[in-house]
This record gives structure tokens, C-alpha cells and sequence, in this order.
């Protein structure tokens, strides 16, 4: 299971270009579709990079998922 976007909390944060989640993960696994942000599965390495920066808290990555 890659990392999961809770919609009604994320509020597409302010990164230098795109939310702090696109910018800050490593395999270009998170991406903004239709006006919100998405994980592509089968690309994300459930690194947490991603959980770490969002300042909503809206990313979730499984606890014995995480591979940091």
C-alpha cells in the first residue's frame, strides 16, 4: 500500500512550484490530477518523505510500511 492523500485535509500546501509532497518525493510517485493531489501505487516506495513535509497532515503511510 503506497502512501494515501486524505482529500478533505489537504489543501494543495504551498511549495516553491507545487504542494511540498510533489516536490519533496523522490520517486515522482505524487502528482497533481484534476485539481488534486495523487499517488501513483505502483512508483511510490512508502519512503514518507511525503508524510513528513505536509503540513496538513494529510498523508498517511502505513506504520510497517515505511521504509526509513
Amino acid at each position: 500500500m503506497a502512501a494515501q492523500i486524505d482529500v478533505e485535509k489537504c489543501t494543495m500546501c504551498g511549495g516553491d512550484i507545487q504542494p511540498l509532497c510533489v516536490e519533496v518525493c523522490p520517486d515522482q510517485a505524487i502528482r497533481v490530477q484534476d485539481g488534486r493531489v495523487v499517488v501513483t501505487e505502483f512508483i511510490c516506495e512508502d519512503c514518507n518523505e511525503c508524510g513528513c513535509v505536509c503540513p496538513d497532515g494529510a498523508i498517511s503511510v502505513p506504520l510497517e510500511k515505511v521504509t526509513f
